[in-house]
């Protein structure tokens, strides 16, 4: 087993940009850097947004104080052995070119990151297990996402865990460094396409320049090809938003995400030929 850990980002109102991090290494690695993270953080939990805006539990210290304690971590974490990656969606984008659809991009954003860790974990030669910060507001779907996807992808199944876990940031110092990283993935397409156009942060230079840290950002560009090549996906993935009306319909259901996701289940099945 390869311990994978994961968090999420947004700004205030969820409008902006959604973006999801998954940091990965070998316990061994996880070890050094959690000691000296644990040290470091002197007790308190870190939470990146926290920390940069002085915020919580950081509001009693000094601007200065709060941005050495994030420079130090990031250093930390850029001199560690472990990985991560970040997948961003711009959320004003998707919502102009596809105004009337539901947005899943938070949901986009975790299947690229588990097919990711997947590949990761195949050319080790290892079993991705998945640890989540809790949120009560995704944790159900996050796990039916997950069980479906590694049940649908045979090239997926044997690289990943049986279960999908869930913790608290609070009390798993892992967790917070997905969080590091996860806010690290939020900026780095917030300074572009949000109201406050600035430059890369030094942050992200330090982790970026290590080469074990990568941002996949998906914007304007991204969604005006998916329009365009709407209706081959169509007939790629053999459904279409119809089929999904009249598949509710049949069940008695009515549309969630929940629901959304135990579709495309069916649709993989009945490809496959499986009850």
């Amino acid at each position: 087993m390869i311990p994978v850990y994961g968090d999420d980002s947004e700004d205030e109102k969820n409008a902006r940009v959604v973006a999801v991090a998954a940091v990965v290494g070998t316990i061994p690695a996880w070890r050094a850097l959690e000691r000296e993270w644990l040290v470091r953080t002197n007790g308190i939990p870190f939470h990146a947004n926290s920390c940069e805006s002085d915020q919580g539990p950081y509001k009693n210290f000094s601007h200065g104080e709060n941005k050495a304690l994030y420079k130090d971590l990031v250093t930390m974490l850029a001199q560690s052995h472990i990985h991560g990656i970040g997948v961003a969606i711009d959320l004003i984008a998707a919502n102009r070119i596809f105004p009337h659809t539901e947005d899943i991009s938070y949901y986009r954003a975790f299947l690229r990151l588990m097919q990711t860790m997947t590949d990761c974990a195949k050319a080790n030669g290892e079993i991705a297990d998945f640890t989540f910060d809790m949120r009560m507001d995704t944790k159900h779907n996050l796990a039916l996402l997950y069980g479906t996807a590694r049940e649908n992808e045979p090239d997926w199944t044997p690289h990943l865990a049986d279960e999908f876990h869930f913790a608290n940031s609070r009390n798993q110092p892992r967790l917070q460094v997905a969080d590091l990283v996860a806010f690290e993935t939020f900026k780095a397409l917030d300074n572009k396409v949000g109201p406050v156009k600035r430059i890369e942060r030094k942050s992200w230079e330090a982790l970026a320049g290590t080469k074990r840290f990568e941002v996949e950002a998906y914007s304007v560009e991204w969604f005006n090809d998916l329009k365009k090549n709407y209706g081959e996906l169509e007939k790629k993935v053999g459904f279409n938003s119809e089929d999904y009306r009249n598949w509710l319909a049949e069940k008695g259901c009515l549309h969630n995400i929940s629901n959304l996701i135990l579709f495309t289940d069916w649709i993989a099945k009945r490809d496959t030929g499986e009850k």
